[in-house]
């Protein structure tokens, strides 16, 4: 059987002998909205939680609109109608970038991400992590994270957030609360929460009860987010649903959503071959690695994991990881990872990858292009630039007749606890 994954701005493609495939694992389709405007439009007049935007704008003079940078998708369609509605109230506007720890987008980048005419017509701010003057420290939550916080989300009479929910590995859900922690925290307020994916508790998937999700939720408590516009977004990045009002009970909403689309079945497999479905999901290393996360769960003991990711931008920005990466073995990664002292994003990248090693005993090979393969030489990871090469060696690792199970889209992949029984 020939299949393809996403790869870069294209595909790869690959067979698998009849009878050895395990299943594909994908999110469900699900309808797009037809008019995104007007889905966003009926939200801010139906929120979730809170009365109509146009009344929380009453008397404002000056809003903070937070958004997501350029590795989500963008977000002008949902930012029009909250623009408009801001205009009218005769509020002044200033858009942030909640960028978290990537890097600082260019001027190109910002007019494509949020369109030209909205990049020239407001003043767009970015976060900076590591400017000490530029953030307010609000104390620290139940669990000693500092909640050290841009300055710009108290400078202004009213702050909205916009962006997108899919599932992620880390707190459960994107959105909502993560427009601000990590959206607009320092660095080492997204090491300190982040340091929570030690925790067995913190999943994919899950709010309750994920550590990560409820030290964020904390952070709510000391900075004046009044509002979430949050899209769903489907397999292809398609809008499916639009949820506007209180950041919790419309996040919620959203995440229950989100949870239909990418809760899937699958059996487990020798070989698990996983793309976290092309760009801009695969620019680098700190992207690829998420599509590891749900081939962790359904690879056997001893098996083979296969990431499929272009990387053009090789390791990415983290320092650490390519550092923990090339000098650390698996087993020296997973235990340092778990001391507090020593934990960095960049860390729990190495850490997530040595992961099924340590614990399955299982092999990471990466599939990807020359410059990445090259950057990777001296890690723990197996590089090539052949998807076939990759096959051949998995094979040789797991025996000719091993099942392979495929998973597209992987990084929002939520597994289900059927995925987890042995294929027969």
């Amino acid at each position: 059987m020939r299949i393809s994954l996403g790869y870069g701005r294209g595909t790869v493609g690959f067979h698998v002998p009849d009878g050895h495939l395990a299943g594909i694992i994908e999110p469900k389709s699900a309808r797009q909205v037809g008019d995104v405007r007007a889905a966003v439009d009926e939200s801010l007049r139906q929120p979730v939680g809170t009365p109509p935007l146009r009344q929380l704008l009453s008397g404002k003079q000056s809003v903070l609109v937070l958004t997501v940078d350029n590795t989500r998708p963008s977000p002008t369609p949902l930012l029009e109608p909250i623009l408009a509605a801001c205009d009218e109230a005769g509020a002044e506007v200033t858009i942030g970038i909640a960028i978290g720890r990537h890097r600082q987008m260019t001027g190109d980048e910002i007019a494509e991400h949020l369109g030209a005419e909205i990049a020239a017509q407001r003043p767009v701010l970015q976060h900076d992590p590591f400017d000490d003057a530029a953030h307010e420290d609000l104390g620290e939550t139940s669990r000693g994270t500092p909640i050290r916080i841009n300055k710009m989300a108290l400078a202004h009479d009213l702050v909205l957030g916009v962006g997108i929910v899919e599932p992620t590995y880390l707190s459960g859900f994107t959105g909502g609360r993560k427009i601000v922690m990590p959206g607009i925290a320092h660095h080492s307020t997204i090491d300190a929460n982040h340091y929570l994916i030690v925790d067995p508790r913190t999943k994919i998937g899950v709010l309750d009860g994920n550590p990560m999700h409820e030290d964020m939720m904390e952070m709510l408590e000391r900075v004046p987010l009044a509002w979430i516009t949050n899209a769903v977004v489907g397999p292809d990045d398609e809008v499916v649903a639009v949820f506007s009002g209180d950041p919790r009970a419309a996040h919620r909403r959203a995440c229950q959503r989100s949870a239909g689309i990418y809760t899937c079945h699958g059996a487990s497999a020798k070989i698990v071959m996983a793309s976290p479905g092309g760009a801009p999901y695969d620019v680098c290393m700190v992207q690829t690695k998420k599509a590891v996360v749900p081939a962790t769960d359904i690879v056997e003991p001893g098996g083979v994991i296969i990431l499929v990711g272009e990387n053009p931008e090789c390791w990415g920005d983290e320092a650490a990881f390519e550092e923990w990466m090339t000098q650390l073995q698996p087993a020296e990664a997973v235990s340092r990872a778990k001391q507090r002292e020593l934990f960095s994003l960049g860390a729990h990248g190495a850490r997530i990858l040595a992961q099924p090693m340590v614990e399955k005993g299982a092999s990471v090979l990466l599939v990807t292009s020359d410059q990445m393969r090259e950057a990777a030489g001296d890690s723990f990871l197996n590089a090539t630039s052949s998807i076939d090469e990759a096959l051949d060696e998995a094979h040789a690792i797991a025996g000719n007749d091993a099942s392979v199970a495929v998973i597209r889209k992987a990084r929002r992949v939520i597994v289900s606890d059927e995925a987890s029984r042995p294929h027969s």
